[in-house]
């Protein structure tokens, strides 16, 4: 993990990832509150970070394509970029941030609400099944269910990672009555494992929720 912490904090330096003006300008500030858009232009620490075990899991088990369901202003999706040669798909309810270049060739859905279902049938039509997808937008149960409905479901490949961010106690437990019952039904057995990590802001400890088919290991070692 060491090596992956270097490299994302690495890409991440000296960039301002969204203006005032842009910010302003969307209606949920691009899911930054007032406290993380003031902060988030600062370095993580060391500490493994939610965009680390992405990274990690990403390159460990060769995961080829990759979804991000909410990219708010693409700082996890730019390291996954930078960090991996997984093909790359955003979904997200406000316009592309438009401060950030991402730099090799990727899909974005924008303007997209999980919570209608015709706004998924553009991706939908590109008949794409994800080795990875990583759900960062609504985290209650109503948005919950209506990824897995309108999406998630259809759309895993033959071995895959769903990671919920923002995975408290009570989205973890919708998660393994509604979710976890109907994957094993379709895949066997179900891997699944809870984790506090660093999240978009510099210190800030979250919980992250990681399920799979697959049975995987974490190597957490940091530079401290």
């Amino acid at each position: 993990m060491n090596e992956v912490i270097r490299k994302n904090r690495e890409v991440c330096l000296g960039k301002e990832w969204i203006t005032k003006k842009v910010w302003l300008s969307s209606a949920d500030r691009y899911g930054l509150p007032d406290f993380c858009f003031k902060r988030i232009n600062e370095p993580l620490t060391n500490k493994v970070s939610y965009t680390d075990v992405l990274v990690y899991l990403i390159n460990k088990y060769d995961l080829k394509e990759y979804l991000e369901i909410g990219v708010s202003v693409l700082k996890t999706f730019y390291q996954i970029a930078c960090n991996t040669e997984a093909n790359l798909v955003a979904f997200d309810i406000n316009y592309k941030n438009p401060c950030i270049e991402i730099p090799r060739p990727y899909t974005f859905f924008e303007k997209k609400n999980v919570l209608v279902p015709e706004d998924w049938d553009d991706l939908k039509n590109k008949n794409l099944k994800h080795n990875l997808i990583f759900s960062d937008a609504l985290h209650d149960n109503k948005g919950l269910q209506a990824e897995w409905d309108n999406y998630i479901k259809d759309h895993l490949a033959d071995n895959w990672f769903i990671v919920y961010d923002d995975a408290w106690d009570h989205p973890v437990k919708y998660i393994t009555k509604h979710f976890l019952p109907e994957l094993r039904k379709k895949y066997g057995n179900i891997y699944f494992r809870k984790m506090i990590v660093q999240e978009w802001v510099r210190g800030n400890r979250h919980p992250i929720f990681i399920v799979s088919n697959v049975p995987f290991l974490i190597d957490e070692k940091s530079g401290g």
